[in-house]
């Protein structure tokens, strides 16, 4: 039985996914969060095979949730099931660590035929994300399966260590020190400790100043 938690904040789409998995005898849909905050200890204590994870959530980005994920053991299979079709979302997504990509506006039988690829280690993206992807590598773009080598490869920006690179990106989501305290598992202490190394190392004396090195850095994109 493949174990699956769906991460969802409307209620509507929830509920249709949610009744997608009903009646299949394979599957089980074992928990369902409406926030970052929840699905991170709803993750680390259910142990589920597979998320299925939006990317626009009410406190956290659910691509830098995806990151979260994968630093757990087990960590989960995760497929996003979303409203954005950009190219720049599906290679994010896939450098945080996901195997599957699913739009909200293809046929219901893609989202299920994501997750039996996941609990078969196997990649899937549906039909229109193939072509969004597909158009992007012959326009020149890196290919989705080279950005997650190069990403570990490179330095990181401003010297960062890799826990203060994630945590200037829930920064830049604006969540709160206890908000990111809660979602790492650390002490709002540790991230107060975290947050003034940011600040130092990318010479930020406001958060306006550190928005602005993350698109000087293109960690932001401010047109997506």
């Amino acid at each position: 039985m493949t174990r699956i938690v769906i991460v969802e904040d409307h209620p509507l789409v929830l509920e249709a996914v949610k009744k997608l998995f009903h009646d299949n005898a394979q599957m089980s849909v074992v928990g369902e969060a409406h926030s970052g905050e929840i699905a991170v200890s709803m993750v680390r204590n259910l142990k589920p095979d597979v998320v299925i994870l939006d990317i626009s959530l009410p406190d956290i980005n659910g691509l830098d949730l995806c990151q979260l994920f994968m630093e757990l053991d087990p960590a989960p299979k995760v497929v996003f099931f979303s409203m954005h079709e950009e190219v720049a979302y599906i290679h994010r997504a896939l450098s945080s660590g996901a195997i599957g990509y699913v739009l909200k506006s293809a046929p219901e039988a893609s989202l299920l035929c994501a997750v039996d690829h996941a609990i078969r280690g196997k990649y899937y993206l549906c039909s229109e994300v193939n072509q969004t992807v597909l158009k992007g590598f012959l326009d020149g773009k890196s290919a989705p399966g080279k950005t997650p080598k190069k990403s570990a490869a490179a330095a990181l920006p401003g010297g960062l260590s890799r826990r203060e690179f994630q945590i200037m990106q829930l920064i830049l989501d604006g969540s709160s020190n206890k908000g990111i305290a809660d979602l790492l598992f650390i002490s709002p202490k540790t991230v107060e400790k975290h947050r003034a190394n940011i600040m130092g190392k990318t010479k930020s004396r406001t958060p306006m100043d550190l928005f602005r090195f993350a698109v000087r850095k293109k960690i932001i994109d401010v047109g997506a």
